[in-house]
């Protein structure tokens, strides 16, 4: 039986870029350690935050390839995220990935002939399963990017039924009360993932105690203690500690897209230079970024 072994806060990793926008591979071992070292044990890479979509299948492969070097050092589960391509390629990573021997995967779906039904979404997740059959599949729900509008406790109950090595979700969404039934829907050794990190603490008193979330690569204890405040029954706590991480994370999104501000966010809280965000989106301004400082020292203190 396919296991799957994680739970807890998971960062989508940032690809780091040199200036020219080739990949900084020298970047993500320190990087691996210093997530660790903040209490992190698994890691997605190739997620939205990662950019895997706007690069080629050889680069992907590379980046894979380093992160699963520094997961061996420092024991973190490496969860790689396959989809944002064509058919083919996708079904080429994932068979790249049970084969060198990363720990799970996680797909979007197909994003130009969109599956419209529960039972088209299934059938493509199945298709990808099929190339890692020994590997733990999720599907990575973000209805905002993809525009993939199914209802997720269907899906889930009908993958479980299909697809053996079916293990979860990630499920990027404000909407709890889906999650909630979501939750409910899933197997013995299966998981949900949030990816909402604004929703941490609400979402942990409902039971969905695992997350996927950019701005856990930046206030890596922060976030730990919002899960740590629930699980303890301190609620107050919990709300305090789940006001300041919105807070900050609030405090990129004037500043334009979601992956440039984070990486500027990234740099500035943490000292790691992530570079620019690959092409078509651009970096920040030294004025951007200087004002996102200024806010997050007003809240982080």
């Amino acid at each position: 039986m396919v296991v799957l072994n994680v739970r807890g806060l998971v960062p989508p990793v940032f690809t780091p870029f040199n200036e020219d926008l080739t990949v900084n591979y020298a970047a993500i071992h320190p990087y691996a350690e210093w997530l660790a070292a903040n209490g992190i044990k698994a890691v997605l890479v190739g997620g939205t935050t990662g950019e895997h979509m706007t690069l080629p299948v050889s680069v992907r492969k590379k980046i894979i390839d380093e992160w699963l070097k520094a997961g061996k050092k420092t024991g973190q589960h490496i969860m790689v995220q396959v989809g944002g391509a064509p058919m083919a390629d996708v079904q080429e990573l994932a068979k790249y990935c049970s084969r060198i021997g990363v720990d799970s995967i996680l797909t979007l779906p197909e994003l130009y002939f969109k599956p419209k039904t529960v039972a088209e979404l299934v059938d493509y997740i199945a298709e990808v399963a099929k190339c890692a059959p020994n590997l733990p599949v999720l599907y990575y729900h973000i209805p905002k990017m993809t525009l993939v509008e199914i209802s997720m406790p269907a899906f889930v109950r009908a993958a479980t039924a299909k697809v053996p090595n079916f293990r979860g979700l990630k499920f990027t969404s404000n909407d709890l009360s889906e999650g909630a039934q979501v939750l409910r829907s899933l197997a013995e050794g299966q998981e949900m993932f949030l990816g909402a990190e604004t929703l941490l603490a609400p979402a942990a008193l409902l039971g969905i105690k695992s997350s996927i979330g950019t701005s856990y690569n930046i206030f890596p204890q922060l976030s730990l203690s919002i899960l740590e405040a629930v699980e303890k029954g301190d609620l107050e706590s919990a709300r305090r500690l789940q006001e300041k991480l919105s807070l900050a994370v609030e405090a990129h999104l004037p500043e334009g897209e979601w992956v440039p501000i984070m990486k500027a966010g990234m740099h500035i809280v943490t000292g790691f230079d992530m570079g620019p965000p690959a092409l078509p989106q651009r970096p920040l301004s030294a004025e951007a970024k200087q004002r996102i400082s200024t806010k997050l020292k007003g809240i982080m203190g």
